[in-house]
């Protein structure tokens, strides 16, 4: 009964990348509120709306995403000279991972029938375009292409609870704060995590603080150009923590 282990969304991606309390706690400050809290004040502050709608298209998200974890962690580290054990002694039959992923485009069938997006263009382009780059970033051998991919996966990620319930107006606002504030910052760590850059300084609060700080130029002018607060709002919200967590003297949890 061990297939059983992983057999539903999430749980994988908890036993390999999440594994405590304490990187669930970093996923939702880094990746959950900002695009929570954006859907909840487009919605006209409906956060029971909100909340329900945010938690179906995570749920559908990461079971697509979850394949891509499956396809990295199963085969493709069967071709790496010294592959990341993500899971200690983990090294399922192909047809327990075929399991899995029945199961998992079940939930993600289920859901996108559920909110009624099963035949709407953008939510089948938007997973289409996911499903894409997290297959070359599987099967590329070179890190240098790898950049671009996990470009793709960090925007493409970041969006996925809240953007089929926007506009396309409220979508091409946070377009550029996402970029400067998310994917540019995980992109440099994950650069550097590679070995590709020489950044030793990347993991202290003090660097992602200065990170905030100098992001917050670029940010000013967004929310000038847009007539919005949001651009300068999301940078903000992300100094503060950076900002709080060297106060406090203790290090964040870190995720490449």
């Amino acid at each position: 009964m061990k297939f059983l282990r992983f057999l539903l969304p999430y749980t994988y991606f908890y036993a390999s990348r999440v594994q405590q309390i304490k990187y669930n706690v970093y996923h939702l400050i880094m990746d959950w509120v900002v695009p929570f809290a954006l859907l909840t004040y487009f919605s006209g502050f409906d956060v029971v709306g909100s909340l329900l709608k945010f938690a179906l298209a995570y749920l559908a998200f990461i079971s697509v995403y979850e394949i891509g974890y499956l396809g990295n962690d199963v085969f493709s580290v069967r071709h790496e000279t010294n592959p990341r054990r993500r899971v200690k002694n983990f090294d399922p039959s192909n047809a327990e991972v075929g399991l899995w992923v029945v199961a998992r485009l079940a939930v993600w069938l289920g859901i996108s029938w559920y909110l009624q997006v099963l035949t709407n263009p953008i939510w089948l382009v938007y997973y289409g375009v996911l499903v894409l780059f997290f297959y070359l970033h599987n099967v590329l051998k070179e890190k240098e292409l790898k950049v671009m991919t996990f470009v793709n996966l960090a925007f493409t990620r970041y969006l996925a609870p809240i953007f089929i319930f926007l506009t396309p107006e409220q979508i091409t606002l946070l377009v550029g704060p996402v970029l400067l504030n998310y994917v540019l910052y995980r992109t440099l760590m994950y650069i550097d995590s590679k070995g590709m850059l020489n950044m030793p300084n990347r993991t202290s609060p003090a660097y992602k603080v200065n990170f905030y700080v100098l992001a917050g130029g670029v940010s000013l002018v967004m929310s000038m150009l847009a007539q919005s607060w949001i651009p300068l709002a999301i940078n903000a919200y992300y100094l503060a923590f950076w900002f709080a967590v060297k106060l406090s003297g203790k290090e964040a949890p870190q995720t490449d």
